[in-house]
């Protein structure tokens, strides 16, 4: 019997052992050098933990087994996948923003979470602030909780019998999101689209006090309600140019939204375009 425990311990001496913990400041999470040579690869393992405390790019898409966390005035980003799974914790004090996140874990949310894609839910979240889905939100036999917290969804909310929500959120998709609250107040920075030569809309987005902006996210919409994603520009040097070369004859609507390093959200106001129309050859008759 002494020798089994003798054993046991040693097993759980080793496991202990092998868990550690990552501080990251900024820069691409394959950069061996943000994780002082010691990388761990695209999944977190069970008994790890990694604390995200600067601005890191996500590159790659990541499989959290264990736990992660981004702090207070840190920022996450990526047109990536993230995947929670269901021995997984994923914290959000900060800014967290995807192409997709899966969650068969937890989720803790006390700022700004944002898919840019589908948020798919067969876990806990606990929402106890803002969750934005950029196209749909599919909570099949996920809880969906929190405190206070709101779900805002681009499109569409698919849910199962055995799914939940919370009482203390609320969910907006759709048109409702429109309608959820006040319109924006008045910012600094500014949103103009004019044309190139080649018919393209160029955007410009002016911030003339040098507000610190992490990432503007390009959205675009042919009816003013619903909008999708062009792309995020995430350098702040006073004015942004993004261009859009594909616009037909409607009008079309473009949205900017600005995070700085608070974690606040700055909607900018819309800017509409409408490409010309073509100039009609002239006929001209010439007499013999």
């Amino acid at each position: 019997m002494k020798t089994f425990y003798t054993i046991l311990a040693l097993t759980l001496a080793t496991e202990f052992a092998d868990a550690k913990t990552y501080t990251l400041g900024s820069g691409k999470w394959t950069d061996a050098k943000i994780w002082n040579n010691d990388y761990p690869g695209t999944i977190i393992k069970a008994d790890d933990v990694v604390i995200i405390t600067g601005q890191v790019t996500m590159n790659t898409g990541i499989v959290v087994e264990g736990m992660l966390t981004v702090e207070k005035g840190a920022f996450m980003f990526g047109m990536k996948d993230l995947v929670i799974s269901k021995s997984g914790r994923f914290i959000n004090n900060g800014n967290t923003v995807m192409k997709r996140i899966i969650n068969e874990g937890s989720i803790s949310n006390n700022l700004v979470m944002e898919t840019m894609n589908d948020m798919d839910n067969k876990g806990l979240i606990e929402n106890n602030n803002n969750m934005v889905a950029g196209n749909n939100f599919e909570n099949m036999g996920g809880d969906a909780k929190g405190n206070g917290g709101a779900y805002y969804v681009n499109n569409n909310v698919f849910t199962s019998p055995s799914s939940n929500f919370g009482v203390q959120v609320k969910v907006f998709y759709g048109n409702e999101i429109e309608n959820s609250k006040d319109a924006p107040p008045s910012t600094p920075l500014s949103l103009s689209a004019s044309f190139n030569s080649n018919n393209g809309v160029v955007l410009n987005i002016s911030n003339p006090q040098k507000l610190d902006i992490v990432s503007y996210r390009i959205e675009k919409s042919l009816d003013g309600s619903n909008y999708t994603l062009l792309g995020v520009l995430s350098d702040n040097n006073g004015t942004m140019h993004y261009t859009d070369g594909k616009i037909g004859n409607a009008i079309t609507y473009y949205r900017v939204k600005a995070l700085n390093a608070s974690g606040e959200e700055i909607i900018l106001p819309i800017a509409t375009a409408k490409a010309p129309a073509p100039v009609s050859p002239k006929a001209y008759s010439y007499a013999n």
